[in-house]
């Protein structure tokens, strides 16, 4: 079965969200991925849910099966501000998450049905902060996923998406690629150009660097990858400055058996 997954770092309700909603939802609703992760997801705003509500009012016909949104926030917080979420029109078998015990990052596993097959769909937003505790901080978040995936098997087909915070060759991703490949460099022999927008605050209006990718689409072994490309890449037509986030989001054609 051919499944159409992404990714994407919301930034949550900053940045002129309020702008970039609607621009995002234009994209969103043009590509219509079967199953997308999502970093970034502001509680406060019920940002989830409003964005899975109204995908389903502009997208899905009356008869069409209609998304949902599953969330997972930080089991440690009494009140969680912020979470990660998938969204997927496929049938959820199976919902489960990750505590990586580092700082609130948590990865979380929804097992959905594929024309009567199973896709084990992964999604992680990995330590930010770019300084040697943060290097060693991504690098045991990258080890924590890998065995919590050993748990659930390798049989079934695995997909694996999300803000890894990390360029290409870094250690995170190096241990990674031991067990999955990307998706985009599978399909063009090379990463992105980059995967942030000039809104990210790192950059301060300026155009991303080359190499500055952070965000993947992975895949293990028995997936094969038919095309994959940037996304949410379009500007606001009156403002060239507005973008649906501070990062670029990734969409892959994959087939599953």
């Amino acid at each position: 079965m051919n499944v159409k997954v992404a990714t994407l770092n919301l930034k949550k309700g900053e940045l002129r969200w309020g702008e970039r909603a609607p621009l995002l939802m234009e994209q969103m609703v043009e590509l219509r991925p079967d199953i997308i992760g999502i970093q970034e997801v502001d509680l406060r705003l019920d940002q989830g849910n409003w964005l899975c509500r109204r995908f389903n009012d502009l997208a899905c016909p009356q008869d069409a099966p209609e998304y949902t949104i599953h969330h997972m926030g930080n089991p440690r917080h009494n009140i969680a501000l912020e979470a990660i979420a998938v969204m997927t029109r496929l049938p959820v078998l199976a919902h489960d998450g990750l505590d990586y015990l580092v700082r609130e990052r948590v990865a979380h596993r929804l097992t959905v049905d594929v024309g009567g097959g199973v896709l084990d769909f992964y999604n992680t937003h990995f330590h930010h902060l770019q300084d040697e505790a943060g290097h060693e901080m991504r690098r045991a978040q990258a080890e924590k996923l890998l065995r919590w995936m050993d748990t659930h098997g390798w049989q079934q087909p695995k997909v694996l998406v999300g803000d890894f915070n990390a360029p290409p060759g870094t250690r995170p991703i190096r241990i990674i690629e031991e067990r999955l490949q990307s998706a985009h460099k599978l399909a063009h022999g090379v990463e992105p150009h980059h995967t942030l927008t000039p809104l990210a605050s790192i950059l301060v209006g300026n155009e991303p660097p080359e190499g500055y990718v952070v965000d993947y689409i992975f895949v293990s072994p028995s997936v094969r990858v038919r095309e994959a490309s940037i996304v949410f890449d379009r500007t606001h037509p009156n403002d060239s400055t507005l973008y649906a986030s501070d990062h670029l989001g990734l969409l892959a054609s994959v087939d599953v058996s």
